[in-house]
């Protein structure tokens, strides 16, 4: 009985699929832990902006709960910029266009997330929160400014941890 011979390729096997996905695994991780850092300081000096958020309470403080949907805001919006320059791994090479169409993207963001909430009666602005055009500038500031710089910072701690 003969037995088969091991099949040899023209080539080794590449691990660049898996190379890319921990790579892109570790930006996103990146983005998500310093996303995170600032929401949580935004969110808890800017709750006093806030009333009628106290159903909302649970296991988690209010707080927290909004710095983590901005973590997920954060994450979908990079992830459409993702998309859209056919690109994962973007972030690295971000520039001073990506960072504006970011601060656009987060104040649009923000409108959204505003208008869902007052709509739903998920809480009102207390009379220490300036307004523009009935939305609290706070919220407006908090994505607008957020995301570019979140995004800068990742761009920043990515070079460094890759030296």
């Amino acid at each position: 009985m003969r037995l088969a011979r091991p099949v040899r390729l023209a080539k080794p096997l590449s691990h660049s699929g898996y190379d890319e996905g921990m790579r892109s695994l570790k930006v996103y991780a990146v983005l998500a832990t310093i996303s995170f850092l600032l929401h949580v300081v935004w969110e808890r000096l800017h709750i006093v902006f806030y009333t009628g958020y106290e159903a909302l309470e649970g296991v988690l403080p209010v707080f927290l709960l909004a710095t983590l949907g901005d973590v997920v805001y954060t994450l979908l919006a990079v992830s459409a910029f993702a998309l859209v320059k056919r690109d994962i791994l973007w972030v690295r090479r971000a520039g001073m266009g990506d960072y504006a169409a970011l601060a656009l993207l987060g104040f649009f963001i923000a409108v959204f997330v505003e208008y869902k909430a007052m709509l739903l009666g998920r809480w009102a602005y207390t009379d220490a929160m300036p307004l523009v055009y009935g939305f609290g500038l706070s919220p407006l500031l908090q994505m607008t400014v957020l995301l570019p710089l979140t995004v800068y910072i990742a761009t920043v701690v990515l070079r460094w941890l890759n030296r």
